[in-house]
């Protein structure tokens, strides 16, 4: 049976968060000027934390609990792109050497970025399972301690800080809605929220493309999918982690699925009337409540990241869908 991460863990974590993350905003959404002023839906905007999405929070969780030796080992992980960039900057700060393994259509924004920190990518080839065993690899040859993102309890609690904001901010929100691809995220934010309050209702959102938790939960097991299709490239995990799993089937409420058209509706609404550029991957959430999948109430849209390319953006605010590769 899987130990569940526990409140004070989240508690001693946030307490001690570095200066490098921010206390992200909540701003309300509207739908159209009759509902300004009367929003139902606030935006947890993750977008504008440090290397524009919350991964850092469990970047730097992770690199501050290493051992000495570790720290001078250096470290490798695999990554769609958020990951690579908060290790790389977390890595930077630290003084830690980072090498992260990224598949070869990941998005180039985010090489950019990660190549900015001047962090070592080595690509693989573009299946998400391919990750893990070139990052053992990796770490085999260079003498690299390797972090597995998708099962390490640290995720997991690093970023259960961005659920105990969330209920600072609005003690009486009904409704958290968070974008899933590993598990790692809603893992965390779901228990911070639980633990803290159990009336408040988490769901999570996956694209239809690529329904890895929502088929895991229907299955009661993590599954693998046989393909993944998706504008969100930041959700782009084929199969849950077994140990943030474990925490969504006791800990989240619902996981609801939104389309590709329904990402870029929100796309443009988060532009257009909230003034926020957010990934696909962090639109997600606003698909969801925009499509009445989440149920009613005050709630909290979680927007995890705005990392994304030019292209993108011209070809949904164009009205058109982006090329989707398949994975």
């Amino acid at each position: 049976m899987t130990d569940l991460i526990t409140l004070k863990e989240i508690e001693e974590a946030r307490a001690n968060l570095p200066p490098e993350i921010r206390w992200t905003p909540m701003v309300p959404l509207s739908r159209d000027s009759g509902e300004v002023g009367a929003e139902q839906v606030h935006l947890k905007l993750e977008n504008l934390q440090v290397t524009g999405a919350y991964k850092p929070r469990a970047a730097f969780y992770i690199l501050g609990s290493l051992a000495p030796e570790e720290r001078a080992r250096g470290i490798v992980i695999s990554s769609s792109g958020n990951f690579a960039q908060a290790f790389a900057y977390a890595g930077k700060r630290l003084g830690i050497p980072v090498v992260v393994v990224m598949m070869e259509n990941a998005n180039p924004y985010k090489i950019e970025a990660v190549r900015g920190y001047g962090t070592e990518i080595i690509f693989c080839e573009n299946d998400y399972l391919a990750r893990k065993p070139m990052m053992e690899k990796v770490a085999r040859e260079q003498g690299l301690l390797a972090i597995n993102t998708a099962e390490d309890r640290r995720v997991s609690i690093g970023h259960s800080s961005i659920g105990m904001e969330i209920l600072d901010d609005m003690p009486d929100v009904e409704t958290v809605i968070v974008p899933c691809s590993s598990g790692g995220l809603i893992s965390g934010v779901a228990s911070a929220i639980k633990l803290r309050n159990p009336s408040v209702r988490v769901v999570g959102v996956n694209p239809e493309g690529g329904a890895a938790i929502y088929r895991s939960l229907q299955a009661k097991e993590p599954v693998s999918l046989d393909r993944w299709e998706s504008m969100a490239d930041g959700l782009s995990a084929t199969r849950p982690g077994d140990f943030p799993f474990a925490h969504i089937q006791e800990r989240v409420d619902d996981v609801v699925l939104v389309s590709e058209e329904e990402i870029a509706e929100a796309f443009r609404l988060l532009v257009k009337r909230a003034k926020i550029l957010a990934e696909p991957a962090g639109a997600v959430s606003v698909a969801a409540w925009m499509n009445d999948r989440t149920g009613g109430g005050r709630t909290v849209a979680l927007i995890t990241g705005g990392n994304v390319t030019d292209e993108t953006v011209s070809t949904l605010l164009a009205g058109k869908l982006p090329a989707l590769g398949p994975r």
